[in-house]
């Protein structure tokens, strides 16, 4: 009786790429209204719903299937955060709590920064610190004010190297070799 072995490739796209597209896209809406070039939160708060918030989870269960734990948890989570922010601003929320709410944030975007920094990949140092920067000083500023155009800047910038990396993924596998 002989033995017969099964291949299962994996054919699943990256998540990476569609979850980075999500998170840069709706922070760089989040800049623009941190920063008064928007007045109207409801294009954030669509943003925030479908794409920061469906997108990444969806990619989140893409990284389910494929088996990776770190992706899982780095786009659902931010998934989920994506959501409940839209959330707070429908709310009108603000203030302490909202403060507090994104330092809480700003410690899984610190534990995910140790996790690439242990697979020394770059761009998604870059990302993950500076997304904990970024929410550390909108949490602060929800809290005392003062900050909110530093807040924009930064995630204007965080916003435009995430979308490098998610770009860099989707273009790279079409053969450009843009550095990661």
């Amino acid at each position: 009786m002989s033995e017969q072995v099964v291949k299962i490739s994996d054919s699943w796209a990256t998540p990476g790429a569609l979850g980075l597209t999500g998170f840069s896209l709706s922070t760089l809406v989040l800049a623009f209204v941190n920063l008064g070039l928007a007045e109207d939160a409801i294009p954030l708060i669509a943003m925030a719903i479908f794409v920061g918030g469906i997108a990444q989870f969806c990619a989140g269960l893409m990284a389910f299937k494929k088996g990776s734990t770190f992706d899982l948890v780095a786009f659902c989570g931010f998934g989920s955060f994506w959501l409940s922010f839209a959330y707070i601003l429908l709310t009108g929320s603000g203030g302490m709590a909202t403060g507090l709410y994104l330092i809480v944030w700003a410690l899984l975007a610190f534990a995910l920064t140790l996790g690439v920094i242990k697979l020394k990949a770059k761009a998604l140092i870059g990302v993950l610190g500076l997304l904990t920067i970024v929410l550390v000083i909108s949490g602060v500023n929800a809290m005392i004010g003062g900050l909110a155009m530093v807040a924009g800047v930064l995630c204007v910038v965080l916003g435009l190297l995430a979308f490098y990396t998610a770009m860099a993924i989707v273009l790279n596998e079409v053969g450009y070799k843009f550095p990661l």
